[in-house]
């Protein structure tokens, strides 16, 4: 099994990045929610792997952080649930705002991931109770209600989140649009900066 690759990063897709080691490119799927974080083409980059083997397919997912690749483990030994559902999930929320959604059993929270309806929402809470730490995760709240931010970004914000971004994705392309008020332009700018 491969752990993690590090090489020249060659290629970014919305859905997959292709690292280059040594002369071999590596196609590696991510979430939606990486495209931020990664560094500019032909820097070094360095991802965690899960290697996903079936009969007809050998597919790697890559993440910047080890603790989104152990919930998207997690999220594999719950029935019913994929990779293309578990690379959904951290698409839509970080781990951390799908663990606070868990403890507090927010289905809304949950629904927001694509394909994932209120039963499939319900049997993720019944599941991942027990792998989770809620006294830990309550304890360390959510990072993003501290952002104070105007109503037109607050707004922009709004749709974002219902163009299927986390939260904390969200409020950072928001607030990179510092000196505009327009909602509509917020959002246009802060889409492009995603691009």
């Amino acid at each position: 099994m491969i752990a993690h690759l590090q090489g020249e990063l060659t290629l970014k897709r919305e859905s997959y990045i292709i690292i280059d080691i040594q002369g071999v490119g590596y196609k590696v799927n991510i979430p939606l929610s990486l495209q931020m974080e990664l560094p500019d083409l032909g820097e070094e980059v360095k991802v965690y792997t899960y290697t996903y083997v079936r009969e007809d397919k050998l597919r790697l997912y890559g993440f910047l952080k080890m603790s989104d690749l152990e919930l998207f483990e997690e999220l594999l030994g719950v029935s019913k649930i994929g990779p293309k559902g578990a690379i959904n999930t951290l698409s839509t929320l970080s781990a951390k705002e799908f663990k606070l959604a868990v403890a507090k059993e927010e289905i809304e929270t949950l629904k927001r991931v694509k394909g994932i309806g209120k039963k499939t929402a319900q049997r993720l809470i019944l599941e991942m109770k027990g792998k989770i730490d809620l006294e830990k995760v309550l304890a360390e709240g959510d990072d993003d209600s501290s952002v104070i931010i105007n109503p037109e970004k607050e707004e922009a914000v709004e749709g974002l989140l219902s163009l299927g971004y986390s939260r904390r994705k969200a409020v950072e392309m928001a607030c990179k649009e510092e000196e505009i008020t327009n909602v509509e332009e917020i959002i246009r700018l802060s889409l492009q900066n995603l691009g």
